[in-house]
């Protein structure tokens, strides 16, 4: 934030900065913003939306611009972020609405402690994509591919992901002609690509995505003591056992299955000490393209994808 600027800031009640910050946010990781969100966000009528506008304007006026065609504003080229929107906390109003306006984490309660996160997308990756999926546009991109290095890429996303341990991308790569995921932390250049977006490349296109699949996760058959893992994960009783039923889209059940350990085999070979739920419906994972990823998982054929420890 521009020095002046924030001094500028300290001058107002933190209500209109949080305001503020909310068109900030908005213009970052949507690429426009309206008077009638923030109305509909902070329940203020027209006259305060439309100071907190003019007064946007006044502290950064080269970040938007106004298309009279449809009363938005629109983030230009030359946006300079009056707030720093934290990654967590940006991933966060993504997928849960926009709470703190000055996206500024909370203090620690000294008593209560979440796991470490080791990966968190970089801020002008995360706005980018976010924008592109907001407006409907490709992006040109460096991804660094684990099996294949540093290419190239011009992919349309549709959605952003957590798959317990990453966040990843997901979207219409045209270098590969299909629906891929792609590691949010491996792109290293990213920028919008104003080309056409075809019909076939559009997340109601992605079959993967819109499929959704019910997984019935019961302990391991060969535990001792199955009603532990059952009060682990919240179950059910269903024929008078411990079950915990949970929908997924296609896409993301792999994924899932293999951060939660699940032992996938149908046989349930895998260990039990390691492996503290089996999945009991396991042939439904024919329908999941990253069914590899799934611990044990054996396909149609009888080829077995490789556990992943």
């Amino acid at each position: 934030m521009p020095g002046n600027a924030a001094l500028k800031l300290e001058n107002h009640s933190h209500a209109q900065r949080e305001r503020l910050a909310f068109i900030d946010f908005c213009l970052q990781y949507h690429g426009s913003v309206g008077r009638s969100e923030l109305m509909a966000h902070f329940g203020t009528a027209v006259a305060s939306s439309t100071r907190d506008f003019t007064l946007y304007r006044e502290l950064a006026h080269e970040n938007l611009i106004l298309r009279h065609e449809n009363k938005r504003y629109y983030r230009t080229d030359n946006y300079q972020p009056l707030f720093h929107h934290e990654p967590h906390a940006a991933l966060k109003a993504l997928a849960h609405g926009f709470g703190d306006g000055l996206s500024v984490t909370p203090g620690h309660s000294g008593f209560c402690e979440d796991a470490p996160d080791l990966i968190a997308p970089p801020q002008d990756v995360l706005a980018t994509v976010s924008r592109a999926i907001s407006q409907q546009q490709a992006v040109r991109m460096t991804y660094q591919s684990l099996s294949s290095g540093a290419s190239e890429r011009v992919v349309v996303p549709h959605s952003i992901v957590n798959n317990g341990q990453r966040w990843h991308m997901r979207g219409y790569c045209r270098k590969r002609g299909a629906f891929r995921d792609f590691v949010c932390n491996r792109i290293t250049s990213v920028s919008i690509d104003r080309t056409h977006i075809a019909e076939h490349e559009h997340q109601a296109s992605d079959a993967e995505w819109n499929e959704q699949l019910t997984l019935e996760l019961i302990p391991h058959p060969c535990h001792s003591h199955p009603e532990a893992i059952a009060l682990d994960f919240n179950m059910s009783r269903q024929n008078n056992q411990p079950v915990r039923q949970l929908s997924i889209r296609a896409a993301r059940a792999g994924y899932l299955l293999r951060h939660w350990n699940v032992d996938c085999s149908p046989d349930h070979r895998l260990p039990e000490q390691e492996y503290h739920l089996w999945l009991r419906n396991h042939n439904i994972l024919e329908h999941c393209a990253n069914a590899v990823l799934a611990p044990g998982y054996v396909d149609t054929h009888g080829k077995a994808a490789v556990t992943i420890k």
